[in-house]
């Protein structure tokens, strides 16, 4: 019987020390807890691996621990999680916390009541700018990336900032309270930091116009006709994320009518639409990608070329990289631009040189 015993609870030790964690060296773990467009929890996990692997129990799930992957939110020391760059989970929802407008250089911030907000950053799909303020009507600072936000480090912010700016106008508030539970871990890292955002999605692009000569400036009168041939001069007007329409296309516009009627496209889901430049010897062009089911999607005008009466645009087009950390919203992005002269016939292909799809009129100016 002892023996019986002896051996039993050999085993069952056996079993116990085959089920215990083995821990990276100088474990750390370092979160990101996104919520509003993007409901996700992002886990960096750094330390010095046993061996060629190592585990860690993160919430109710064991993780394997190996070398880090290639990927877009990868940072410099860390270990990859079962695979992947980073742990990743879906968090709460919760209240809105702040709206953020822009008028040219100025933002007008209003945090939602009881919302607790230290910092608030912009994209507008280009670059990063961190607001001069939490409330009102501030200006900005341009900035690296979501640098200093929480407690990111360099390097994790700046691959946060770079899955996230491809999808912008938008912003990013730095709450802070801790809105989603704690996460557990174990065994218990020898640091656990932690930043809490809220991704604000679909904030109004401003619009771009073509910079003013200075006066006495001598300038060169607008063609009111098209070049016979070659490459046309295109000045980008704005771009958008959340089109007044689901479908793909190409509106043109030669008269000011038109040229409103383009725009109420473009930024009709919003509370005011902004006035157009002038058309005169000028044609507006707006090119739709339709809906798409997450941030991440975009399209920009690169080059134009023009045969008689006929405009060719070649754009690019972008799309979410994958593992990338995606705003959960459906978008319809958008451009505008302005060339000179005036076309019967537009055209607009991808750098592949294949025609996008095009709406009823078929980019044709009627």
């Amino acid at each position: 019987m002892k023996r019986t015993l002896l051996a039993a609870a050999l085993l069952g030790a056996g079993l116990l020390s085959a089920c215990t964690m083995t821990g990276p060296g100088n474990l750390r773990v370092h979160e990101a807890v996104l919520y509003g467009g993007a409901q996700e929890r992002v886990v960096w996990v750094y330390g010095t691996l046993q061996g060629s692997a190592s585990s860690v129990k993160l919430g109710s799930q064991s993780a394997d621990l190996r070398a880090q992957v290639t990927d877009p939110i990868a940072t410099p020391g860390s270990l990859s999680v079962n695979g992947k760059a980073t742990y990743r989970e879906p968090t709460t929802t919760i209240p809105a916390q702040v709206t953020v407008t822009r008028q040219g250089s100025t933002f007008t911030v209003t945090p939602a009541s009881g919302a607790q907000i230290s910092a608030v950053y912009y994209t507008d799909g280009q670059s990063w700018t961190r607001l001069n303020g939490t409330s009102g009507t501030v200006g900005g600072t341009r900035v690296e990336g979501l640098k200093g936000a929480g407690q990111l480090t360099d390097d994790e912010a700046r691959v946060l900032a770079d899955t996230l700016r491809p999808q912008g106008p938008l912003a990013v508030a730095v709450l802070a309270n801790q809105a989603a539970p704690a996460l557990a871990v174990e065994p218990t890292p020898t640091e656990h930091l932690r930043s809490d955002l809220y991704i604000l999605s679909s904030v109004p692009a401003a619009q771009v116009q073509p910079p003013r000569p200075l006066p006495g400036t001598p300038t060169t009168p607008t063609p009111t006709t098209p070049t016979p041939g070659g490459n046309v001069t295109v000045t980008q007007i704005a771009t958008g994320t959340n089109a007044n329409t689901s479908e793909a296309g190409v509106q043109v516009a030669a008269t000011a009518s038109a040229a409103s009627s383009l725009y109420a496209r473009a930024y009709g889901r919003q509370s005011s639409v902004p006035t157009p430049p002038s058309v005169t010897g000028r044609t507006l062009i707006g090119v739709f990608l339709g809906q798409r089911p997450t941030g991440g999607y975009g399209v920009q005008v690169v080059s134009a070329s023009s045969s008689g009466t006929q405009l060719t645009l070649r754009v690019r087009l972008t799309a979410p990289a994958p593992g990338a950390i995606l705003a959960q919203v459906i978008t319809s992005p958008w451009a505008i631009v302005s060339v000179p002269g005036s076309y019967t016939t537009v055209t607009v292909i991808d750098e592949n040189g294949q025609p996008l799809p095009t709406a009823t009129g078929g980019g044709q100016v009627r």
